[in-house]
């Protein structure tokens, strides 16, 4: 009896670690494509040749890639966006969820109706673009910080934390002459390292993957982030291919290659980051959810 329960338990073990297998290889097989040409020559490429190993290994893709000036200073736009931002993200964020996880907080619930209201109707596009307008900020790296400075949900998640904190501590800390600001900094903040480090991991690929409203806000090339660049050297592309002659397919194999090198180089702080922040993105959002 007990070794069919041990069989069975290795089996359906067994199972489970090939399904699991079987759906990791297919969630990571477009990414070892994507590298595979990256790496490839352009002959292999224009003959489709190239799978998930590179085929005449070759770095002329990553030279032309180092050698262009568009696709760096998009990088650089993008990495200083996404760093301003995600620090002005978690501050806002901080400063808005410790007041409202405080009970004795004036209209709290008035306030948390508020939020949740503008979380469910978002405002339209329109209007929405007049008002960065007014205020200055189109063509400018503010167009792309300030007007989402603050996710909602994010600030819930932040927000429960803080409520299921033990309120001791924070009684403690007000009878020994604490304010709140010294509540927040030496007591709050210290024991919510997880969820924070796992909303700046939100914050941070959201803002590396910025798109459209770097599309609606910004029109000068010099501060466009990297995948408005990327986007559309992948229009050229396509254009190109569209009205390419049999001459031209040698160059647009090298193209495609570029495009995949290009791709590679723009996930590469996402692929850093992620490995830094796993310990703590589980346990950060558990912790967040539950205790809410």
């Amino acid at each position: 009896m007990v070794a069919s329960r041990n069989f069975r338990f290795r089996f359906e073990s067994l199972l489970i670690y090939l399904g699991l297998g079987i759906f990791a290889f297919i969630a990571v097989t477009p990414f070892l494509h994507t590298i595979a040409r990256s790496f490839s020559a352009e002959a292999p490429i224009l003959r489709g040749e190239v799978y998930i190993w590179p085929v005449g290994f070759s770095f002329d893709a990553y030279e032309r890639l180092i050698i262009g000036g568009t696709f760096w200073l998009a990088y650089r736009n993008s990495f200083m966006i996404t760093t301003y931002a995600t620090l002005v993200q978690m501050l806002m964020t901080i400063l808005c969820a410790y007041p409202l996880s405080r009970t004795y907080l004036p209209a709290r619930n008035i306030f948390m109706t508020l939020i949740v209201f503008q979380m469910i109707f978002p405002p339209s596009l329109i209007p929405f673009y007049l008002t960065v307008r007014e205020v200055g900020l189109i063509d400018s790296w503010g167009s792309l910080i300030w007007p989402y400075a603050i996710n909602t949900f994010n600030m819930i998640v932040l927000k429960s934390y803080f409520q299921a904190l033990p309120r001791e501590l924070e009684e403690s800390a007000i009878i020994d002459g604490a304010n709140d600001f010294r509540v927040l900094i030496h007591i709050m903040l210290p024991l919510s390292v997880p969820v924070l480090l796992t909303l700046t991991l939100f914050y941070v690929v959201a803002n590396w993957n910025l798109f459209l409203p770097a599309i609606f806000f910004i029109n000068d090339g010099n501060k466009q982030p990297l995948q408005v660049i990327l986007r559309d050297m992948i229009w050229s592309m396509q254009l190109a291919t569209q009205t390419a002659s049999a001459d031209d397919f040698e160059r647009l194999a090298g193209m495609e290659a570029l495009k995949a090198s290009s791709v590679i180089i723009a996930a590469i702080p996402m692929l850093i980051a992620y490995p830094f922040f796993q310990r703590y993105f589980i346990k950060g959002i558990l912790l967040g959810a539950i205790k809410g």
